[in-house]
């Protein structure tokens, strides 16, 4: 059963309407418990809403098996999240998979994205949380910033724009890791 998600308001205050909608999928929902499966349902619905790319696209969520090399993966071509079934997915991890499908929804749109870049995803991904749901103390494939944690998301958004500015090989990673006192 999928379940559809208004999405109206990304973190650059446009707004989309539209509907974006997520399921998950049978052997996921076999294999999770019931507080895993509960709380996956509430956050990806809650997560969903930061991403205005996947308004009109649904989103399966499925097994991440346990020989897998990740905490998470995704597969943005089938908008397919891999989440473990047994263990809780924070929420810094389940928002940088769902980039990983609204960076490739972008990417078929045609906009400039770096649809391979796992730094890029985070800082996107980042990009558009609200600070009360930033539940790690640090940042995928960036770092630990020293930056405080309510500030991230404006840090990264700054770093996106710099990258908008000045092209994709502006450095713009290096300058989103300054901005969050992350060290080099």
């Amino acid at each position: 059963m999928s379940q559809r998600v208004a999405i109206e308001h990304p973190a650059d205050d446009d707004f989309v309407t539209g509907f974006g909608a997520f399921r998950v999928l049978e052997p996921f929902g076999a294999a999770a418990t019931d507080d895993i499966l509960d709380s996956v349902r509430k956050r990806v619905g809650r997560a969903m809403r930061d991403f205005p790319a996947l308004a009109h696209e649904t989103v399966n969520v499925g097994v991440l098996y346990e020989n897998a090399d990740a905490q998470a993966q995704a597969f943005g071509y089938n908008r397919l999240i891999c989440l473990p079934p047994t263990k809780p997915t924070t929420n810094v991890t389940l928002w940088h998979e769902l980039g990983h499908v609204a960076i490739r929804v972008r990417h078929e749109d045609g906009e400039d994205v770096s649809k391979t870049s796992e730094e890029f995803c985070s800082i996107y991904s980042v990009a558009r949380m609200a600070p009360e749901v930033i539940d790690e103390d640090r940042i995928p494939y960036l770092g630990q910033p020293s930056a405080p944690r309510e500030e991230w998301p404006t840090l990264c958004r700054q770093a996106l724009q710099y990258r908008e500015e000045n092209g994709a090989n502006s450095h713009y990673i290096k300058r989103c890791k300054e901005l969050l006192g992350v060290e080099q």
